[in-house]
């Protein structure tokens, strides 16, 4: 159990920092139509952390290059 929070506290500090897909994408429609909910937000937010391990690597990989 606490190997997990370990392993799980960088990622969730890591998604705080970063401009996760699903978020951002949802900023983006929200300058638009400005009609995002909280629940979207949440919603955006969970998935982010849970693709995080993905999404971590392709971002970097990205900041890298620039």
């Amino acid at each position: 159990m606490m190997k997990t929070k370990l392993v799980l506290l960088p990622l969730v500090l890591a998604s705080l920092c970063l401009s996760s897909c699903a978020s951002a994408g949802l900023e983006f429609r929200n300058s638009f139509s400005g009609r995002v909910t909280p629940g979207e937000r949440v919603a955006a937010g969970a998935f982010d952390l849970v693709t995080l391990p993905v999404q971590l690597p392709v971002i970097a990989a990205m900041k890298i290059s620039e």
